[in-house]
């Protein structure tokens, strides 16, 4: 038998008509214009809950008839209080019309869809949708309520009668095909409700981009979904019986089943995406207005899954419980992996002095300060950043993150603490507000001195010797060269010419030894008044006028102390020793124990490249000579000094802080110890006043 052919042009025209044959773009070019943007929204979450209620019930029931098992529908619980929601039950009936009286074919179901969207082109996209599943819940819920009548009810068994339900009896494989279409409907609208939902949360495209992909398949996916609806309420009648015409409902199903794989899986991502942002934004909340430190901590370090947070506390070489920081201030070590070691050194040379008296300065106690490390490290599985976090942990004696999993406040750290992949120390209060952003540069140049690291120390520190470089480069401008080197710079004085030339020659071995080379340091010497005797007794005559002014204000000025430190070196002998790093002082001290320190290099050279620097090693060497030394009488001759304004003053050094004795023209201070046999042990006061020419 010849088979028949099909002319082509009708192939081409069913194709032409046909919207499973169409690409997505196609698809979208007619769907759009028949939308409308308006601000109005309709209460379609309450309606989707209705009809989605109605869905589940009718497709359980549907589903113990294709099987034949009975089974009885368990309770779905209404999310809607039915007597406070108003359905549009006139446009639902309408549409539900519409969609049953379709004549069967694909183009037929295509123009309806379109005739629907132009109907309800003022809705948002998820509206569309949910009239459309709410239409077809009208007639599918009615229908599958007539199949479990119970027999008393007898109104109940007229009206199934009526729709004639006993004819689903003869084809339960259609119903379970119908049924399984009807099961992606639902699936696919509540996709789109779902991302809908999400795409009003005022998320930025740019942070949600799935959300943004979403966007611009939803109007496709609502044509699907109502194309659907439109194939399953015309396809009651081949159900029941009425017609042999019925439509491909694989076809549809797997179309579907299409829309609904993308939609999840850009549900998917932008769940995953929101929930990282609003976990941000929480975390963000938390450090901007903090309250206590270990909560901040918790926010910057550890994920919301860890309930016991710890960290390693390197000097007993545990994991601790970070309620050791609790009323602490933390110094938060930020940095990554690689060279690092100059800010661990630096940071050692803190931690040695957070241990060290005083125990209390400017009001701080020394013992509430903490240093924590946190590497900042994106790929833990390379086994050479795991060997060098370990080796870095053994160099530690203060407590650090322990993870090997991405920080939950990586973002946080990044933005809010300015972290761009170089070390960083901000300082956090017990309460953990960030009270300076970057301690590095103060602590840097100013090491312990800097305590307690807020920015007001750092601006104290560097005018705190203001007055001594305005006098200095006054008799000495070429001085200004040297600072701006911020190299380091011996300043150093006296009336012994033996002592200053041993002093040099000292200094200047060391500046030419290989440990200065290899600590990348560049030293500097200036034996005051070399050049020009005749500078020192003009600066010496600025510095006291200064030191006049500053005496007779009723608010006194803090770097008087240093003044008076200055002008009691100078009457010590062999001489003074300033040392500077550019124009921030270091240390001033007593000529024989500098000499001494500077003679011994050999001795401490070492610790320069183990210590935080050449000024942390020197310092630490003379700390330790000064102590063998006999403690000298602290002396302060004045000259032309105004006779109407003599008055006591404390001594500068440090550990003694009693009054000066006024002898003669000069203040004078042993520090509690005598060198008379009726000067008091003690060290109380005693004052005499002795004026002369």
């Amino acid at each position: 038998m010849a088979a028949s052919i099909v002319p082509t042009s009708t192939l081409l025209h069913a194709r032409a008509s046909n919207p499973l044959a169409w690409s997505d773009d196609q698809i979208l070019e007619k769907v759009y214009i028949t939308h409308v943007h308006t601000a109005e929204r309709y209460d379609v979450e309450s309606l989707f809950n209705v009809a989605s209620n109605i869905i589940r019930r009718s497709t359980a029931i549907a589903d113990s008839i294709a099987v034949k098992t009975g089974t009885p529908v368990g309770v779905i619980e209404d999310k809607v209080t039915l007597s406070t929601f108003d359905p549009p039950f006139l446009k639902l009936k309408n549409i539900a019309a519409q969609m049953m009286n379709t004549p069967h074919g694909e183009h037929h179901a295509h123009q309806t869809a379109m005739s629907i969207l132009e109907q309800l082109k003022t809705y948002t996209w998820d509206g569309k949708a949910i009239l459309a599943l709410a239409a077809l819940a009208l007639e599918y819920g009615n229908f599958w309520h007539l199949v479990q009548v119970p027999g008393g009810d007898h109104l109940g068994r007229s009206l199934a009668q009526m729709n004639r339900v006993h004819s689903i009896e003869r084809n339960r494989q259609a119903v379970a095909d119908f049924n399984s279409l009807v099961k992606n409907l639902l699936i696919a609208v509540e996709c789109i409700a779902e991302l809908e939902r999400l795409s009003t949360k005022g998320f930025d495209t740019k942070d949600v981009p799935a959300l943004a992909e979403s966007m611009q398949e939803i109007p496709v996916a609502v044509y699907w979904a109502i194309v659907t609806t439109v194939v399953c309420a015309n396809h009651f009648d081949f159900l029941l019986g009425d017609s042999d015409d019925r439509y491909e409902i694989a076809n549809f199903d797997d179309k579907l089943s299409s829309v609904i794989s993308k939609l999840k899986a850009n549900l998917t991502r932008s769940r995953k995406k929101i929930g990282e942002l609003e976990d941000y934004w929480r975390r963000k909340r938390l450090l901007q207005t903090p309250t206590e430190i270990v909560e901040v901590l918790k926010v910057l370090i550890f994920h919301n899954d860890v309930h016991d947070p710890q960290v390693y506390d390197a000097l007993s070489r545990q994991m601790v419980s970070i309620e050791v920081f609790r009323q602490k201030h933390v110094l938060l070590f930020i940095s990554g992996l690689d060279s690092i070691r100059d800010e661990v050194r630096l940071l050692q040379s803190i931690y040695e002095g957070l241990q060290e008296d005083p125990r209390e300065v400017k009001g701080y106690r020394k013992e509430d300060f903490k240093i924590l490390w946190l590497p900042v490290v994106d790929d833990w599985s390379v086994l050479l950043h795991r060997a060098e976090y370990d080796n870095l942990k053994l160099e530690m004696p203060w407590y650090v993150v322990e993870y090997f999993y991405p920080l939950a406040g990586i973002r946080l750290i990044r933005e809010d603490l300015n972290y761009k992949n170089k070390p960083i120390i901000p300082v956090l209060n017990p309460q953990g507000r960030v009270v300076n952003y970057n301690a590095m540069h103060m602590i840097f140049v100013w090491g312990i001195d800097a305590f307690p690291f807020r920015p007001s120390d750092d601006d104290i520190l560097t005018q705190k010797w203001n007055w001594f470089w305005a006098e200095m480069k006054k008799v000495n401008p070429k001085l200004q060269d040297l600072i701006k080197a911020d190299s380091f710079i011996f300043i150093y004085g006296g009336n012994d010419n033996q002592w200053i030339q041993d002093f040099t020659v000292a200094v200047d071995k060391i500046r030419r030894h290989d440990i200065i080379k290899r600590a990348d340091a560049v030293i500097e010497y200036y034996p005051f008044g070399k050049e020009d005797q005749r500078i020192v007794p003009r600066f010496w005559i600025g510095i006291e006028s200064l030191f006049a002014n500053m005496i007779q204000k009723k608010h006194k000025d803090p770097t008087i102390e240093e003044i008076k430190s200055l002008l009691c070196l100078k009457q010590h002998q062999p001489g003074w020793v300033l040392l500077s790093k550019g124009s921030n002082v270091k240390l001033l001290g007593r000529g024989d124990p500098m000499l001494s320190t500077a003679a011994d290099f050999e001795i401490w050279k070492d610790k320069v490249l183990e210590k935080a620097g050449f000024d942390v090693a020197f310092r630490e060497y003379y700390e330790q000579k000064r102590r063998n030394y006999p403690q000298a009488c602290a002396h302060m001759q004045l000259a032309n000094y105004p006779a109407d304004i003599l008055q006591p003053i404390n001594c500068p050094d440090q550990a003694c802080g009693r009054s000066m004795e006024i002898s003669s023209v000069s203040y004078k201070c042993c520090h509690g110890h005598t060198h008379r046999a009726e000067v008091p042990e003690s060290g109380d006061v005693m004052i005499e006043k002795k004026y002369s020419s």
